[in-house]
């Protein structure tokens, strides 16, 4: 099994990521959930990354990926060199691992989401030894659930 390319299969499973994983629900308007903008930034062969002047050290080859989310500040994601998922924000203290005890190969950001009327939000990562992706889904008030699950 490849990894799903083009846009019109992007946006088919993202819904499909959406209703799989709880973000949708019975009522709400469509136009609420949206793929956030995203940028990347290549891990160099020294693994040192910087985000919101906080550096850690990642898997040479991904990238870093920091999305614009709508609904609260930036944030930065990364794959550390023994595949543990790690993120930052602005005053965050510096980069922390995701709960959940999650593993990945990279940050999938065309499967990543977010409702904007809801505030929730859902990071996607995959795993190239099974061709999943996992995502985890940040809830209102407590934040990241610490709970992945395959969305693919």
């Amino acid at each position: 099994m490849k990894r799903p390319r083009g846009r019109a299969l992007t946006i088919l499973v993202t819904l499909v990521g959406m209703l799989l994983g709880g973000l949708l629900t019975a009522g709400e308007a469509s136009a609420t959930r949206e793929v956030p903008s995203f940028y990347k930034t290549a891990v160099p062969a020294s693994g040192k990354v910087s985000c919101y002047g906080y550096y850690g050290t990642f898997k040479a080859g991904t990238y870093v990926v920091v999305f614009d989310w709508v609904t609260s500040s930036d944030e930065c994601f990364g794959i550390s060199t023994d595949r543990t998922i790690w993120h930052a924000w602005p005053n965050s203290g510096g980069w922390h691992r995701m709960g959940g005890n999650g593993h990945a190969d990279e940050i999938y950001p065309e499967w990543s989401l977010e409702d904007t009327v809801t505030k929730q939000r859902q990071v996607a990562v995959f795993v190239y030894s099974n061709y999943t992706a996992y995502c985890q889904d940040y809830v209102l008030p407590n934040g990241w659930t610490g709970s992945w699950f395959n969305c693919s």
